[in-house]
Order: C-alpha cells, then sequence, then structure tokens
C-alpha cells in the first residue's frame, strides 16, 4: 500500500509541466507576449524544470 502524500512530488511535476506547455499554447496562438517569467506558484526548486519543459513545448509549437 502507498503511503499518503507519496505521490506529491510527482503531481508538482506534471502541474508544472501543464503550465509551461500552456504558456507555449498561449504565445503560439498569440495571446500571450513571449516571456521567460517564473509564475508566483511554481516553488523555486521548480523553476529550471518550467524553463526547460517550456522550451520543449514552444520547439512543439512552431508554426509550419
Amino acid at each position: 500500500m502507498a503511503k499518503m502524500g507519496e505521490n506529491v512530488p510527482r503531481i508538482i511535476d506534471k502541474a508544472v509541466d501543464f503550465m509551461a506547455s500552456s504558456q507555449a499554447f498561449m504565445e503560439y496562438l498569440k495571446k500571450s507576449p513571449r516571456s521567460n517569467r517564473i509564475p508566483a506558484e511554481i516553488p523555486d526548486e521548480k523553476a529550471a524544470l518550467f524553463l526547460e519543459r517550456l522550451d520543449y513545448y514552444r520547439a512543439l509549437y512552431k508554426p509550419a
């Protein structure tokens, strides 16, 4: 049986990934200016992960 709270770090990583994807997609739609600002909701220790995933999603959402 899993310990209570065992999956919290994974859930946080998925939330950070989703936020990066959302930001990149909004930039692609031109509904948000391109920015490397870290949202206040992201913990400091996850800032590097956010920027890494933001770059990844920006590469995916480039217009053809």
